[in-house]
């Protein structure tokens, strides 16, 4: 009995090698080294509880028919911290994978799986890298984790390991912000010279404090806590506008709400400003 459990422990050890090898291969074939798995490949190397390495999947649609920026947003996050990875050349055992819908269809059917990107981590079951929980678990995509930087964070807490994101820097960017503030700048001091010390009055000021209302009412900074999709999608791929539960909220719903809101304050000052007492 004792050869048999070491022969077996030998041959799922084997099996283990096999499928990180495997993984490895098929990230090389990826200019980031995220490896893009098929439903077999992501069943064989990926789901097991006997592995020794771990694996972070993101389940996707990157498919141009799906128009699913949010899932394009956080795969350009993923590769940023699997270039990272590969350029650290660590010794631990961790790999970086993506299940497309077109690919994994079944799979997320079965599942029950309606909303999408999610970012899975499938730990290792024993080895250098077992945790005590070898279950699957999912990392939350919140503001924070969608960035590079603060996806490498979380992952560099749950493994409890160093995990660097290779974000190159966007000097375009920086250029645009620049001479944005600039332009405005100037725009401003020049409009502000023209303007009529009659003019910047209770109209303007009006103005200005119903639309910091609007934009603070119609769910603005819940969208730019959570980093919410623009809005939703069904499986057969229909256009959602509206969150199904109270605990979400999609980016148009706030344009909506705040459009909605906007009538109802125009409505308001015309009936002050002009219905007769």
């Amino acid at each position: 009995m004792r050869v048999w459990a070491v022969l077996t422990t030998a041959l799922a050890a084997v099996c283990a090698g096999q499928s990180f090898s495997s993984l490895q291969q098929l990230g090389k074939a990826d200019r980031d080294g995220v490896a893009q798995l098929e439903l077999e490949q992501f069943m064989a190397h990926v789901v097991p509880e006997t592995k020794d390495y771990a694996v972070v999947v993101q389940l996707t649609a990157l498919s141009p028919q799906y128009k699913c920026d949010t899932c394009h947003a956080i795969d350009k996050s993923l590769r940023a911290v699997s270039r990272g990875w590969r350029r650290q050349r660590a010794s631990r055992r961790i790999a970086f994978a993506t299940l497309d819908v077109d690919n994994g269809e079944e799979l997320f059917r079965k599942m029950g799986i309606d909303k999408i990107p999610r970012l899975m981590i499938f730990p290792a079951g024993r080895g250098d890298e077992a945790m005590a929980d070898a279950s699957p678990r999912e990392m939350k995509l919140g503001a924070k984790n969608s960035h590079p930087a603060g996806m490498a964070s979380r992952l560099s807490e749950l493994f409890g390991t160093e995990i660097q994101a290779d974000e190159p820097i966007d000097y375009m960017r920086y250029i645009i912000g620049v001479v944005g503030v600039l332009a405005a700048a100037f725009v401003a001091r020049m409009a502000w010279r023209r303007v009529s010390s009659s003019v910047v009055g209770r109209n303007v000021w009006a103005v200005a404090s119903i639309t910091f209302v609007l934009v603070m009412t119609s769910g603005l900074m819940w969208n730019r806590i959570n980093a919410p999709p623009f809005m939703g999608q069904t499986r057969t791929g229909d256009v959602v506008l509206f969150a199904p539960t109270n605990s979400q909220q999609y980016g148009v719903e706030t344009q909506i709400v705040a459009t909605a809101y906007a009538v109802c304050a125009l409505c308001v000052v015309l009936l002050v400003r002009h219905v007769p007492r």
